[in-house]
């Protein structure tokens, strides 16, 4: 059975210093490749300043409190971000709870004093997605996506969500390999072959033809595989002349692919050098593909790593 993916909780981190915390922290980021991209996903977002993912979205789903505590065995984040956003200085800051140092954070956004872009700025993605919920990041990610409304900027976050899951390197803060999230096979068959051939342009299907049966004349004996098409239907492409409702079922996929669509329980905790690493949050099972409606999944509510 596949490992399931945990959250990252630290052995006696209290008695641990911050150095160790920070390679137990690298280390689990680095372990797992639906953290990277999902950590990557939400830099992007936070970029992107849409409508239905703003900084304010962001900080009334994931308020201080809450995101404190998602840090509790990091008296170095804290206080890191305490100071940064309140300007309690770094001794003062670093000796007070999770929930001393959010009620100065709350404190401060309520009087205007810190913007809601800098409070969501102070939290940094990795360190989100090592020690908060990332299946209910992905969750609210994909469920408010307006999947009917193929503006040009939607099509372009998913055309990089595309080239994001195929990647086999890592674009964080440490470059890495990576095991991609789909194969270009799993991407290529959660396509609907119809809509493949109706919507992509004629010239691009030709190519992809052309292509195939050059390379059957050169090398017979190779197949011409599904990264080959992706290699003449590029995401781009794709996210530009296929309705994006019909890609639903390809991040729907990736989601199955991450574990976070899983409804199997949670192993036992596993302990490693530093570190225990412990089950986070489980999701409900997601229906199945379809491509004449948006599936719909139920909100999930914060949950707390306490």
């Amino acid at each position: 059975m596949a490992e399931i993916l945990r959250t990252l909780q630290h052995h006696d981190a209290n008695h641990t210093d911050d150095d160790t915390l920070r390679r137990d922290a690298k280390a689990h980021l680095a372990r797992w490749p639906q953290l990277q991209f999902t950590a990557e996903l939400l830099t992007k977002l936070r970029g992107q300043n849409l409508p239905w993912w703003s900084s304010s979205f962001a900080r009334e789903t994931w308020p201080a409190l809450v995101r404190m505590r998602w840090l509790y065995q990091r008296a170095d984040l804290r206080q890191n971000i305490t100071t940064m956003l309140t300007g309690l200085p770094r001794n003062a800051a670093r000796n007070q709870a999770a929930d001393f140092q959010a009620d100065l954070i709350q404190s401060v956004l309520d009087h205007g004093d810190v913007s809601d872009e800098s409070f969501d700025a102070a939290f940094d993605s990795e360190d989100v997605v090592v020690y908060g919920p990332v299946s209910e990041i992905w969750s609210q990610f994909r469920t408010r996506m307006p999947w009917e409304d193929d503006s040009i900027v939607h099509q372009k976050l998913v055309a990089w969500v595309l080239r994001a899951v195929l990647t086999e390197r890592s674009a964080g803060q440490a470059e890495s390999a990576r095991r991609p999230i789909l194969t270009a096979c799993e991407l290529r068959a959660s396509i609907d072959s119809r809509v493949w051939h109706e919507r992509l342009p004629l010239d691009v299907r030709a190519a992809i033809d052309d292509a195939r049966i050059k390379q059957e004349r050169a090398r017979p004996r190779e197949p011409f595989q599904a990264r080959h098409d992706l290699q003449i239907a590029t995401p781009d492409i794709i996210a530009a002349n296929v309705p994006l409702v019909e890609l639903l079922p390809v991040f729907i996929a990736a989601e199955r692919a991450m574990g976070f669509g899983t409804s199997e329980s949670p192993r036992e905790s596993l302990v490693v050098e530093s570190g225990t690493y412990v089950a986070s949050q489980t999701i409900p099972p997601l229906p199945a593909p379809r491509h004449s409606s948006l599936p719909g999944m139920p909100p999930l509510s914060s949950r707390l790593t306490a």
